[in-house]
């Protein structure tokens, strides 16, 4: 029986919407919500190959090193997360590691007046400003980053040796644009909208974007779901800030650079490569030690 039985699917045995067949996509990955950056993160793989393109889902597999690698695009906000990462999920081999550990490499706002455009932010857990998540868990529940994911993108920046900040800290995730921006003009209630947005950064919220909160509570579902069979599911994220302090800016202009966004890219396929050499030093029962992760950590861990 299928782990992922009831995935709705075409008559080749595809999943409906990403068109990838069970047992085809790596458990080691990284997301976007944009085709365009999927494109580009190809170019980074060996012998990518395209998968499918179906309503511009992009899926791509190839190598970074030996490691076999799956680059696919959630398409943009939590409803459309939900539904790729529920087919990217149903379609991974897991014979090759039932160990599964996916990044999403994003763009988000600044909620910090100390987070700047062209810094990065590794969410740690994630507020659900939308509601999409709350047809996975209740919304007492938390979204959290898998403890272990985090490490290996810390890992990450750390041999990397970045010159770029790189945060560590709460982030949000909506489910609109323009309502969550520009309330008083886009809102028949900006006074709620405000008042939550004070709240976050009260709090200690750092980005806003749109994706992160549907997979993260994925992952821990699925994981709880498949214990059984071994199987556990880590998602962490990587987000390049692309527009300023929420509280400075009314209007908005976003500042992306391509250059940044494929060093978001690298940061993720490095800790991909840090998170098998773990897995097969714990299985080999050899130590391992993360000493980079800690350092960059000690420094850029916020709350």
């Amino acid at each position: 029986m299928s782990l992922f039985e009831g995935t709705f699917r075409d008559s080749s045995g595809r999943s409906y919407h990403i068109k990838a067949k069970e047992g085809t996509l790596s458990p080691f990955s990284i997301n976007a919500g944009s085709p365009e950056r999927v494109e580009s993160s190809a170019s980074l793989l060996k012998n990518a190959e395209l998968v499918s393109k179906n309503r511009g889902l992009y899926v791509y597999n190839g190598k970074y090193g030996e490691l076999p690698v799956t680059i696919f695009c959630t398409g943009m906000g939590p409803g459309s997360a939900e539904i790729v990462f529920t087919e990217y999920l149903a379609n991974v081999d897991y014979n090759l590691s039932k160990r599964v550990y996916s990044i999403r490499v994003g763009t988000a706002g600044s909620w910090a007046s100390f987070v700047k455009p062209g810094e990065f932010v590794a969410e740690t857990g994630i507020v659900r400003n939308e509601g999409a998540s709350g047809k996975i868990a209740p919304l007492e529940w938390p979204a959290r980053s898998d403890t272990l994911t985090l490490l290996t993108i810390a890992e990450a920046v750390g041999k990397l040796k970045l010159e770029k900040k790189f945060w560590f800290g709460p982030g949000i995730t909506k489910d609109t644009l323009y309502a969550d921006e520009d309330p008083e003009r886009r809102s028949s209630q900006p006074w709620v909208i405000e008042a939550k947005a004070k709240s976050y950064e009260d709090m200690g919220a750092v980005s806003t974007s749109m994706e992160s909160s549907v997979m993260a509570l994925l992952s821990e579902f699925y994981s709880r779901r498949l214990r059984s069979k071994g199987i556990r599911i880590g998602f962490g994220s990587i987000l390049l800030i692309v527009s300023p302090y929420y509280g400075e800016e009314k209007q908005v202009e976003f500042k992306v650079s391509e250059d940044d966004e494929l060093l978001g890219v690298k940061v993720a396929l490095k800790a991909l490569e840090v998170a098998n050499e773990m897995q097969k030093a714990v299985n080999s029962g050899k130590k391992t030690t993360l000493e980079e992760a800690f350092s960059v950590l000690h420094s850029r861990l916020l709350y």
